[in-house]
């Protein structure tokens, strides 16, 4: 009863969190926009807040172990809350680059303790139900900042003070959970020797391999539909219904992989993708195609994330998480800076051909890959 009342508890603070940061992350670029920042400053800005992912990721383990989950998690959202009002004090490329370096960091770990505490306390065979509960929260949480932003104040200063309600919100539910995550002896930089993990190997690319096709929705999928013709408003519609069919894809792709086994449902979901993306490059039922592609990628992350943790000791789950999220990361970084000078050379309709790319290896592997623990139920 304790945990699933945490359980709750954690997805409603999560809730607040993730609300923040989908309107912050939108607002963010108009507002640089508005006051003539270049765009290569403004990619420049963004960039720093995925770099703080990156460190975040890793430092994320030594923090749980010196202040535990629920008193990481709080700092962390003081972090988030006191870096958006430090967007309010000056108006450069230096100073913005490092309030979003440090939002970057606090959004991490916040994904680290989350995961860390679904992961440790779910069992093998609730673990992929817990994980797409967890992401469909998330992805609400994201339309429903998208959808709140119009009433977030414009002023950066009183925009700041909105979240910093928000992140108390999140806090005082944190605090009401009772989650306690392993403590390691060794070293809180415990992620290569899980990389290294041969058994959880499919599971990390698998997280390699979603985070650089949603890190390219993302970031090019509106510029496609920009090139089409499509109104701003139009194109926020269009990647409303793929984060959606994401949303409503989770419960029953992780109920599938719970009775078929994760191996099989991720096979699918690959061809599936590999499908989908012939048809929008051939513009062929283009709102179908869009549904589907959303229900494919956005359940990759988690059934991977499931795969992997299943591989490793109870102990080991919060560097393995730590690991998939380092590697989620780096492909979301890395996939569309490439599949951007692909589009520019070639054609816009290339994006979805790097998607065929990259699921083509994933489906290779999973063929060769004999079955084992981490695959079934």
């Amino acid at each position: 009863m304790t945990r699933s009342y945490s359980f709750i508890l954690l997805l409603t603070s999560l809730s607040f969190v993730t609300i923040s940061l989908s309107a912050l992350n939108t607002q963010v670029p108009l507002w640089l926009v508005h006051n003539q920042f270049p765009v290569w400053q403004i990619g420049l800005i963004g960039s720093s807040y995925f770099v703080g992912n990156l460190l975040g990721t890793i430092v994320a383990n030594w923090f749980i172990g010196k202040l535990n989950a629920r008193y990481t998690y709080t700092y962390t959202c003081i972090l988030f809350a006191l870096a958006t009002l430090g967007l309010s004090l000056s108006m450069d490329l230096y100073s913005w680059a490092f309030w979003r370096f440090l939002i970057g960091i606090a959004c991490a770990i916040t994904w680290v303790v989350i995961e860390s505490c679904i992961l440790v306390t779910g069992t093998i065979r609730t673990r992929s139900k817990m994980l797409a509960i967890y992401m469909t929260t998330y992805y609400l949480g994201t339309v429903l900042g998208q959808a709140l932003l119009q009433y977030f104040p414009a002023d950066i200063l009183y925009f700041g003070l909105v979240v910093t309600v928000l992140m108390g919100i999140a806090i005082l539910f944190i605090l009401l959970t009772h989650y306690r995550l392993p403590k390691r002896k060794e070293s809180s930089f415990y992620i290569m020797p899980m990389i290294l993990h041969k058994e959880s190997r499919l599971g990390l690319v698998g997280c390699l391999l979603s985070g650089m096709m949603i890190g390219s929705l993302y970031s090019l999928l509106p510029a496609y539909y920009s090139h089409l013709g499509y109104q701003d408003n139009q194109v926020a519609n269009w990647m409303i219904l793929l984060i959606l069919s994401g949303v409503i894809a989770q419960l029953p792709a992780s109920g599938l992989s719970d009775k078929y086994g994760k191996k099989i449902i991720l096979l699918i979901d690959a061809l599936l993708i590999m499908m989908v993306c012939f048809m929008l490059f051939m513009n062929w039922f283009e709102v179908f195609a869009i549904i589907l592609l959303g229900a494919t990628v956005y359940t990759m992350y988690p059934l991977s994330m499931a795969w992997a943790c299943a591989t490793v000791k109870k102990q080991e789950i919060v560097p393995m998480n730590q690991a998939m999220l380092l590697t989620n990361t780096l492909g979301s970084l890395i996939a569309p800076a490439v599949i951007s000078i692909v589009m520019d050379n070639l054609d816009n309709r290339y994006l979805f051909v790097s998607f065929v790319v990259i699921t083509a290896y994933f489906v290779i592997l999973l063929l060769k890959k004999r079955d084992t623990h981490a695959q079934q139920s």
